[in-house]
Order: C-alpha cells, then sequence, then structure tokens
C-alpha cells in the first residue's frame, strides 16, 4: 500500500510540474502577443483578442 501511495504522489508531482511549465509558457505567448499589440505588429481583430 505504501509504495502504490508514493507511486501517486510521485506521478502527480509529475503532473503538477508539467502544467505548470505549460502555465507559464501561456503567459509568455500572452505577454509576447501584449507587446506586439501595443508596437502595431498585430492586425487590429488579434490585437482586441490579445489584451
Amino acid at each position: 500500500m505504501l509504495s502504490r501511495t508514493a507511486d501517486h504522489l510521485f506521478w502527480m508531482s509529475r503532473y503538477t510540474e508539467r502544467a505548470e511549465k505549460v502555465h507559464a509558457m501561456g503567459l509568455s505567448i500572452q505577454h509576447r502577443g501584449c507587446a506586439q499589440h501595443a508596437r502595431g505588429f498585430l492586425p487590429c481583430s488579434i490585437k482586441e483578442a490579445a489584451c
């Protein structure tokens, strides 16, 4: 029983780590989109949706 609990905790931490990386990547992409919006590089329809 203890080894199964340890296995579940290991995989839960791996999935949490992956989710954090995906979240950080999403924030980076959003930030990049907002920076391009501020510089006027994005078309109007994308500017409104980005920020």
